[in-house]
């Protein structure tokens, strides 16, 4: 039997619950997600108190959060406060009291576990190395420096999208006045930690307002890529996005595609914090994650109970989950991967394609995750393949190599690669498409030589000789299912690889 955990976020802007399914198996499932803005930091009166009525709006909130978690039979809840409760006077009473209306416990986070927890969520989904991290919220921003994948810098600064507007503008559209002093003052706090700038990161967003943004800008390029998490802009678009937003009435903002209606009123404040740590860092490059604080909570669980400090490689975490949670044959998976490989390495030996390590992983993916369509409809299971691996989370992968690997995976010919590659066509060149259409290729060839699922094809040898190239099987003859399987492939291989393929087959003595 599997258990249903959650986690609760209090920021300064929203309340938020997510609640996860953990599978006797190890598969996690966020099976629901819910964020109600009720601006908690807009509660704190001239002492720094929360208010009767800011209290009441939440307590009213988690009750709600309490009956979903009732319904769902959760068995743990993990509850963190950020800035605006820590910020407060009466914080421990503000505590007591939910706890004692709702029973939760929620624990205030300091500025440098916001930076933590929000560093955890992004070294474990996405493959990078070296960055900066900023997590904006409401009445607070984190910035975080990783290096080797480690938390090498951190610090909580004291001021977030909700926290700028209230001390910077006067209204709703702001003057230039306005926006020049809040640039000043940003300039300013950033400039006293000199780390910041020490080399030219790139730098990964977290939080509300960095959603907000990636989603208008896909709204406004027409970008085709249904993900957000690892969504790549350049500074001048960052740029441009602000100053769009900036010039815009209220009613117009609240037309804007992409942006949520209750953070229009904020969001001018919150892109400033990026594009004054864009232009002081002197890097052109920001990238978005959609995974944050919250998640990062919920990995030092999971991390805790398997003793890991870290996921140690991202994207074999993902395959290894999506295969948990679609149920595939893990033998068969594996044996398709190793025969996939064997051939690219000695496709490659031969001179036969350029391809190097990037590609061997991305076809090594496909090759174990190919037959997840098979879960929704064996009918058209391609189909169901590249929609899943397009539309679910696959961790470590940009999006032209998730991209990528669902075309491989879900290879069956040029026509039909065609039309799923149509409307993602700015994503990819012509090199791209011959190298799916290749990998593609040794992935049907690779799974025909496992048709029956029993892994009897033992051993495979690719060579080339004269004008054509050998592929000795070993393990089964020319009669079985694997070699009449095979023979629907084999022609393709001279028009990808321009060399003819004969087949020799030898049972196993």
């Amino acid at each position: 039997m599997g258990k249903y955990s959650a986690v609760i976020d209090m920021g300064s802007n929203s309340v938020r619950l997510v609640i996860y399914y953990e599978a006797a198996g190890g598969a996690v499932y966020e099976v629901d997600n819910i964020k109600n803005t009720i601006r908690l930091g807009a509660f704190l009166d001239e002492n720094n108190d929360i208010t009767e009525q800011g209290i009441q709006e939440a307590i009213r909130v988690l009750r709600q959060y309490r009956q979903l978690c009732q319904a769902r039979e959760v068995s743990a809840v993990t509850g963190v406060a950020t800035a605006a409760v820590r910020n407060a006077r009466n914080c421990e009473a503000f505590l007591e009291q939910i706890y004692q209306e709702t029973g939760f416990t929620l624990r205030v986070l300091s500025g440098e576990e916001e930076a933590y927890y929000g560093y955890l969520a992004v070294v474990n989904t996405m493959n990078i190395t070296e960055a900066l991290t900023v997590d904006i919220g409401g009445a607070s921003s984190e910035l975080v420096k990783i290096s080797g994948r480690k938390l090498a810098e951190s610090h909580s600064f004291p001021f977030g999208a909700v926290t700028l507007t209230r001390r910077f503008f006067g209204h709703f559209s702001p003057t230039e006045a306005e926006i020049a002093a809040m640039e000043e003052y940003l300039r300013k706090e950033f400039s006293a930690y000199p780390w910041i700038k020490e080399k030219k990161y790139p730098l990964i967003g977290i939080g509300g307002t960095v959603r907000n943004l990636g989603k208008v800008h896909q709204k406004m390029t027409r970008y085709p890529f249904p993900g957000l998490h690892y969504y790549q802009m350049k500074k001048y678009q960052v740029d441009s996005v602000y100053h769009y937003l900036r010039e815009l009435s209220p009613a117009q903002m609240q037309n804007v595609e992409g942006l949520s209606k209750e953070r229009a009123d904020i969001i001018v404040a919150g892109i400033s914090i990026i594009k004054i740590l864009l232009e002081y860092i002197g890097t052109s490059k920001f990238i978005i994650s959609n995974k944050g604080l919250r998640d990062g909570v919920y990995m030092e669980a999971r991390l805790q109970a398997r003793n890991l400090p870290l996921i140690e490689d991202v994207v074999e975490e993902g395959v290894a989950m999506f295969m948990a949670n679609y149920n595939v044959n893990v033998l068969h998976a594996r044996h398709v991967d190793s025969v996939c490989r064997t051939m690219f390495d000695q496709l490659a030996r031969q001179g036969l394609h350029i391809y190097g390590e990037e590609e061997r992983r991305l076809l090594s993916v496909a090759a174990r995750l190919h037959d997840i369509g098979r879960m929704i409809n064996l009918g058209e299971w391609q189909q169901h393949t590249f929609y899943l691996l397009m539309h679910v989370l696959l961790p470590g992968l940009t999006h032209r190599e998730q991209l990528f690997t669902a075309l491989i995976a879900s290879y069956k010919g040029a026509k039909r690669l065609q039309r799923l590659v149509a409307p993602y066509e700015s994503l990819v060149s012509e090199a791209d498409l011959q190298m799916v259409e290749q990998l593609g290729l040794l992935l049907l060839m690779a799974r025909a030589l496992d048709r029956t699922e029993s892994q009897q094809v033992s051993n495979v040898k690719l060579t080339r000789e004269g004008k054509c190239v050998i592929l000795r099987c070993q393990g089964v003859d020319e009669r079985s299912l694997e070699a009449q399987t095979l023979e629907e492939h084999r022609k393709k291989f001279k028009k990808q690889f321009g060399i003819p393929l004969h087949v020799k087959w030898a049972k196993t003595p």
